[in-house]
């Protein structure tokens, strides 16, 4: 049996639509749940919430474990690559009781009700869940055998303070003698293996034509873990097809997955073979930004494509008002020297248009990020090769990945 430790939460999406009971260990748990060993969800659970997290352990076909707890946490997104509003019904949150397990595999994620369990088992992967102030699970008195910790990039970079990867590996390796896997996710760039005798692998990413974000690390996790702990692939082979599985969910959020579809030709992604460390493209955020709505999207792109190590050229920041003339000149020179134009089309604003023509004469690749958009309207630019979105964060992951093509 493989044991899930991790949260069960409720999440709210906006953009896209999104309302379900998971969180890292519910999502997890489902996320295996039909590949072959049984599983079992142990999370914190309000008595408000047992029928759910009951109802959802039958939905999946799962065993679980009820930990008692006097706090429901509720993550609320405005699109799936924003940071989520916690909330939380104990201001500030109660920290439940610390919870410990014997068992021979175990998935673990951090939570934020309770400190990381103490665990003895042969094998635990272990994801800390925490960007502001995460914890690692050999600091605490669990006895582990074989350990694995995947963590994203950032959350990295704020435990170990290194600014790099390869200093990250060292830090964290010295520091605990039983890690056998690092695994730091990147986003749209894959992921970075090192194992403990210094070996180091790139972990590809694949092209999906969408691109949910919510849980997609929780998926990683679950299925690497599974593969390597359970049926002994090598780390590099579990966590290619943990990207591949990634990217079945991040496509559909359909789960359970089938185990089936990562040793067949199912699943025709394609691999995207980019690595940030050697990501120079520049951005043309083209859009309208006269209003509040319009100046907010403007800003939420510029933030989630620097997020990536993009450079981009925004009109509004490095141009900003001034004579139609003066404006026009600066506009059209950053256009011609950037690799990529992103443009956010909603109102169809009159001078993004033209940016989008006029990178479409110089045959500059063009994404359009538009909502509600009706197929006559988009007739010419379908027709003249842009890529057309009407999902925010797709949009963002498509600017990357047609960069770098």
């Amino acid at each position: 049996m493989i044991h899930v430790i991790g949260g069960f939460y409720n999440e709210l999406c906006l953009y896209p639509q999104w309302h379900y009971n998971f969180g890292s260990g519910a999502r997890a748990a489902a996320a295996i749940a039909e590949f072959g060993d049984k599983i079992c969800l142990h999370s914190y659970v309000h008595k408000n919430k047992e029928q759910e997290f009951e109802y959802f352990s039958k939905l999946y076909k799962i065993d679980s474990k009820m930990i008692q707890s006097s706090e429901i946490i509720n993550f609320e997104y405005y699109h799936s690559l924003s940071k989520p509003n916690i909330y939380t019904l104990n201001t500030p949150i109660i920290k439940q009781e610390t919870y410990s397990l014997n068992e021979d595999i175990i998935i673990c994620y951090g939570m934020m009700e309770a400190d990381n369990p103490i665990l003895n088992a042969d094998y635990v992967i272990f994801d800390p869940q925490s960007e502001s102030s995460p914890s690692m699970i050999f600091e605490n008195d669990s006895n582990i055998n074989h350990l694995a910790v995947i963590l994203n990039v950032e959350e990295a970079k704020r435990f170990t303070k290194q600014d790099n990867i390869d200093n990250i590996a060292k830090y964290l390796f010295e520091h605990s003698d039983i890690l056998d896997v690092l695994i730091l996710k990147d986003g749209p760039f894959g992921a970075h293996l090192f194992t403990k005798d210094n070996g180091y692998s790139h972990i590809d990413s694949y092209e999906t034509n969408n691109i949910f974000k919510i849980g997609s690390g929780d998926i990683f996790v679950a299925v690497f873990s599974y593969l390597w702990a359970k049926d002994k692939l090598t780390p590099f082979e579990a966590a290619q097809k943990a990207s591949l599985a990634t990217a079945y969910y991040c496509n559909t959020k359909i789960l359970p997955i089938g185990k089936e579809m990562l040793y067949s030709d199912e699943l025709n992604f394609s691999k995207i073979k980019i690595h940030k460390e050697k990501f120079n493209k520049t951005i043309y955020l083209a859009g309208p930004f006269f209003s509040m709505a319009d100046r907010w999207l403007i800003e939420e792109a510029k933030v989630q494509l620097e997020k990536f190590g993009a450079n981009v050229f925004s009109p509004l920041h490095e141009v900003g008002f001034g004579e139609a003339s003066f404006v026009a000149k600066e506009d059209l020179t950053g256009l011609d020297n950037a690799d990529i134009l992103y443009a956010v089309l909603n109102n169809y604003d009159p001078g993004t248009v033209f940016e989008i023509g006029y990178a479409i004469s110089k045959k500059i690749p063009v994404v359009i990020f538009i909502e509600n958009e009706t197929a006559i309207n988009m007739t010419m630019f379908e027709g003249s090769g842009c890529m057309i979105e009407n999902d925010f964060s797709s949009s963002v992951y498509k600017v990357i990945w047609e960069s770098s093509k």
